[in-house]
């Protein structure tokens, strides 16, 4: 199947916007308000990714990446190369997040999987037993090694139907984002802020996105870790020549033949799959072109904050994962100040 990791400009924008998504995901889609947990003033609405697919029984860990490959997966694209190429595996980049929904998929369609994997990312004991999966780890750091593995192997192998959720998420979450959308209006609830952590971004903008789309007046968040961040804190989101600047100089990251030497620490790899040092290159290479980011603030959180947060998140009885917390921090502070706000769940600590 030939790649389609190098869209023009156009394409690019198309591709990775959601306007013109009108689809409501129709499948089992959760809403907390954590109001009377956490003793809020306003409301803290959570969409429980931890609680994708709860509907059925399934034996992998529930995440929000179940409902973006299922939809990929459906799309006319992989459909169309399935049916042309029945011998072919299911391949794609993989974190945390997305492993163990990409293979109950791969096993639901009866396809073979090969999947990349950043070097950083442990993988839990039961994957061990996992059949009909082959693993390729990157040799290089973080997302830099990470998009050097993915490009070698489509350059070197012919049986692969690729995915490409880097690409194609954000798209494929959109649907689940006018569903939220609904059930926010079934609900009353006007959020004035949405915050969301960011690696591919298939949850900043594919359910963020359609919130600010349809409530003009809520402000989007972008969230990231203090110690392993990708965003420059002094950039001004509202100059477009300055996003370009910007995004240009990160994609320069992704092109050094120097392997990075920055190094996470244990704690930091709590939060991994997240990116450490580069945004991904869709995104960087979509605010090269328009000079807009689509979100209106950006906040640095001290793991020291998001610790507190998810410990007072566990003794509440939910035992989600450190990006959630990460997430959740100036989604109560704001919560606390009275505004209604919506965030995500990324999903549940898993320790089998």
């Amino acid at each position: 199947m030939k790649a389609d990791h190098h869209p023009g400009s156009a394409e690019l924008v198309e591709t990775l916007s959601t306007r013109s998504v009108t689809e409501i995901y129709d499948g089992h889609v959760v809403l907390t308000d954590l109001q009377d947990t956490l003793g809020t003033k306003g409301r803290l609405i959570v969409v429980r990714g931890d609680c994708a697919y709860s509907d059925v029984h399934i034996e992998y860990a529930r995440t929000p990446k179940l409902w973006v490959y299922e939809n990929i997966i459906r799309s006319q694209r992989i459909q169309n190369a399935m049916r042309n190429h029945p011998d072919h595996a299911l391949f794609d980049g993989v974190g945390s997040s997305g492993l163990e929904a990409l293979y109950y998929h791969a096993r639901r369609n009866k396809k073979e999987l090969v999947v990349v994997i950043a070097q950083e990312f442990p993988l839990p004991p039961h994957v061990a037993s996992w059949e009909h999966i082959e693993i390729i780890r990157a040799e290089g750091p973080y997302e830099w090694g990470y998009v050097r593995k993915l490009a070698e192997v489509l350059r070197t192998r012919k049986d692969l139907i690729f995915l490409n959720h880097a690409l194609h998420a954000i798209k494929a979450m959109a649907p689940v984002g006018n569903r939220v959308v609904h059930e926010l209006e079934k609900l009353g609830v006007r959020p004035d802020a949405s915050v969301f952590c960011m690696a591919g971004g298939s949850c900043l903008y594919g359910i963020g996105g359609k919130i600010s789309e349809h409530f003009l007046d809520s402000e989007a968040i972008l969230v990231e870790h203090a110690d392993a961040s990708t965003m420059d804190m002094t950039l001004d989101l509202r100059d477009p020549d300055a996003v370009r600047a910007f995004a240009r100089q990160k994609i320069k990251g992704y092109r050094r033949r120097n392997r990075p030497s920055r190094l996470l620490s244990e704690e930091d790899l709590l939060f991994f799959p997240l990116h450490v040092d580069l945004p991904t290159l869709y995104l960087l290479q979509l605010w090269e072109y328009t000079g807009d980011i689509g979100v209106d603030r950006i906040l640095r959180v001290a793991p020291e904050s998001v610790l507190l947060v998810h410990e007072r998140l566990r003794v509440a009885g939910f035992d989600w994962t450190h990006t959630t917390a990460l997430a959740l921090e100036p989604a109560i502070r704001l919560a606390d100040e009275g505004k209604n706000v919506v965030a995500m769940v990324y999903g549940a600590n898993r320790n089998t």
